[in-house]
């Protein structure tokens, strides 16, 4: 068995990471996963990568008002097990969710686990390795498991949302870990998402919404497009806190039946915002009142957006008569650069 490396203080290099890691727990720096500590000299490449100063300023990150400089980022981005390449991903990431349309302050300090969702777009998918297509909300994949989190923390580390601090989630979710895919723009038979949003096919955009779930909607293969259409619409509940829209991630079988019954995207949002509304008989009635006093229902229904434009559309993920529909509104889109 070969010898553990060792330092000059005699420690293992182990040691020193597991030592590392508990410190940055006790801290409150760390999401409870394992970090990679970040060095004087991991800093520089972070920075040198991202092709800004290291003392520029990209946001300031309420509730605590913290300075998310480029050092600040790239130290984040470390830790979260980030590579140098990832940096104007990470920046452009959040620089959208510092927009002033986009509800950060709220998200940081409420009681509802909503967090930001991303989708990335254009040839950095590929070129970072970013996953599109099978699995691509899951596990397995560095950059889309490394480049949310490293947003997480920054929301944490910068921004303060520790829970229990500023913080108030009554009970978190899974999805605060990292929330992140790639558009399956090779599989998608109509315009990519950031082309619908004025950007050019051959630049590279990252999109942050406002997300409060994530359902998988499973079947509905080979019964026609209104029934496919039904079927989504059946798994897109009107819900408190998802009420700005929803992002609706289309399978690619689906995404293809739909497209060669010559469904354009106009028509799919139509369809969906018809069928996705149900009785106010089955809600609350201070819900069914807030939501028609929000333009999303009248007096006999309510309604899953007020308006089709608000259903967004994508493809994403692998084979399979699958969809993903996440209550998810108020998206910002930023362009990243080329490195």
């Amino acid at each position: 068995m070969a010898q553990a490396q060792t330092t000059l203080e005699g420690e293992t290099v182990a040691e020193l990471a597991a030592k590392a890691y508990e410190h940055a727990y006790d801290q409150g720096w760390t999401d409870g996963l394992p970090i990679i500590p970040a060095t004087p000299e991991s800093v520089r490449t972070f920075v040198a990568a991202s092709g800004r100063k290291a003392d520029d300023l990209i946001a300031v990150l309420p509730p605590r008002k913290g300075e998310a400089t480029v050092a600040c980022i790239a130290v984040n981005a470390i830790m979260a097990g980030c590579r140098p390449e990832y940096m104007p991903v990470v920046i452009a990431a959040v620089d959208a969710i510092a927009d002033r349309n986009f509800p950060l302050e709220f998200m940081q300090i409420t009681t509802n686990p909503m967090t930001e969702f991303f989708l990335v777009n254009g040839p950095v998918r590929n070129k970072l390795d970013i996953n599109c297509g099978t699995g691509c909300l899951g596990p397995g994949w560095r950059a889309n498991a490394t480049i949310g989190r490293a947003v997480r923390l920054i929301c944490n580390n910068i921004g303060g949302a520790l829970p229990g601090v500023f913080s108030k989630v009554s009970f978190g979710s899974p999805l605060r870990y990292s929330y992140l895919c790639g558009e399956n723009e090779e599989a998608n038979p109509w315009t990519p998402f950031h082309v619908d949003r004025g950007f050019r096919r051959e630049q590279s955009t990252i999109t942050a919404f406002k997300a409060s779930n994530f359902c998988n909607i499973s079947g509905g293969e080979g019964v026609g497009p209104d029934e496919i259409l039904r079927h989504i619409a059946t798994n897109m509940p009107p819900m408190y806190g998802g009420g700005d829209g929803v992002l609706l991630l289309l399978g690619v079988n689906h995404a293809r039946s739909l497209f060669e019954s010559g469904l354009t995207k106009r028509d799919i949002q139509h369809q969906l915002w018809q069928y996705a509304r149900l009785p106010r008989s089955m809600f609350a009635k201070s819900f069914a009142d807030t939501e028609c006093e929000s333009g999303r229902g009248d007096a006999e229904m309510v309604w899953r957006a007020a308006r089709p434009e608000e259903i967004y559309l994508a493809v994403a993920g692998g084979p399979g008569p699958q969809d993903v529909y996440i209550g998810a509104g108020m998206p910002q889109t930023r362009l990243i650069p080329e490195s």
